[in-house]
C-alpha cells in the first residue's frame, strides 16, 4: 500500500512526541485525539513479532498513562495485526474514509463573515475550543503545542456572524496537496451551510496558490459531511480505523 496520505496526515496533525519502533510509529500528545496518541504500523514488520511488539507498545503507553490505541489501514499489510488485536480484546472503533479530490474548483460565491489567515490566531483557537466545548487549560495548552508543531504552510478559516464565532477549520499544504482538518461548526448553527463555506474558503485559498488537489478524512457514519465532500468532487481511496483495548 502507498502510505503517502498517511504521511501527509502525520505532518498535518502532529503529536508532541513521536517514536519509531521497528517500523511502527508511536505518537503521544497528552491523550488529546486518537490521531496524536496512537500506534501506527506504517512500515515493514515481521508477522511473528506482532504479539511482542503489541506488548511493547502496551507497556510504553500504560507507563505514560495513555490508552493503548492502534490505527490500522484497509490493506493487506495490516490484516494480521488487526486479527491479533481483535483476538486480544481490542475494539474496532471510528471507521474513517480517506478521500481525495484531484481537481479543486474555485467557488466564486461572495461569502460573508469569513476570516482567513496563514496562521492560527487567538480568535481562531477560541472558536476551535468553543466548537469542541474545550474548557480545560491543560488541553488548550496541548492543542497550542500541536498547532505550533505544524511546519508546513497553513490556511486557517473561521466564520463569524454578528460578532458570534460559528465555526472553523484549517488546511495544510504539502507536496502539491492541501489537507482539510478540524472542520467544526457549533451545534446550534449546523445544517445551514456554514461548514461548506469554511471548506470552500480553504479550497479557494489553495486554488489561488496553484494547489489543485486536496485530501481529507471523514468518519464513515458522518453522512452529512460525506454528502458535502461528494458534491465537491472527493472520492474515497481507502478506509482506516482504530483498535482500542477494552
Amino acid at each position: 500500500m502507498d502510505f503517502t496520505f498517511e504521511e501527509l496526515n502525520l505532518n498535518a496533525w502532529p503529536s508532541i512526541q513521536t517514536m519509531v519502533y521497528e517500523g511502527w510509529i508511536l505518537r503521544m500528545a497528552n491523550g488529546y485525539t486518537k490521531r496524536s496518541n496512537s500506534i501506527i504500523p506504517l512500515y515493514s514488520y515481521k508477522d511473528g513479532d506482532i504479539p511482542l511488539k503489541i506488548e511493547y507498545c502496551e507497556n510504553l503507553y500504560r507507563k505514560n498513562n495513555l490508552p493503548v490505541i492502534f490505527k490500522l489501514m484497509e490493506c493487506e499489510d495490516h490484516k494480521n495485526i488487526d486479527h491479533v488485536l481483535e483476538q486480544s480484546d481490542y475494539e474496532k472503533i471510528d471507521i474513517t474514509s480517506v478521500q481525495v479530490c484531484g481537481s479543486i474548483k474555485r467557488n466564486s460565491n461572495n461569502l460573508t463573515g469569513i476570516v482567513e489567515s496563514n496562521n492560527f490566531s487567538s480568535e481562531w483557537k477560541k472558536c476551535l475550543y468553543e466548537c469542541n466545548e474545550i474548557n480545560e487549560l491543560d488541553t488548550m495548552e496541548t492543542i497550542e503545542t500541536l498547532l505550533e508543531n505544524i511546519k508546513f504552510d497553513v490556511v486557517s478559516v473561521h466564520k463569524k456572524e454578528n460578532g458570534v464565532l460559528i465555526g472553523c477549520g484549517y488546511g495544510v499544504i504539502e507536496k502539491g496537496f492541501i489537507g482539510l482538518f478540524d472542520i467544526n461548526v457549533k451545534k446550534d448553527f449546523r445544517g445551514k451551510g456554514y461548514g461548506n463555506e469554511i471548506v470552500q474558503t480553504i479550497l479557494n485559498n489553495a486554488n489561488k496558490q496553484g494547489i489543485m488537489k486536496a485530501y481529507l478524512s471523514v468518519v464513515d457514519n458522518n453522512t452529512v459531511a460525506k454528502k458535502l465532500y461528494d458534491k465537491l468532487g472527493f472520492k474515497e481511496i481507502y478506509k482506516y480505523w482504530y483498535r482500542k483495548k477494552l
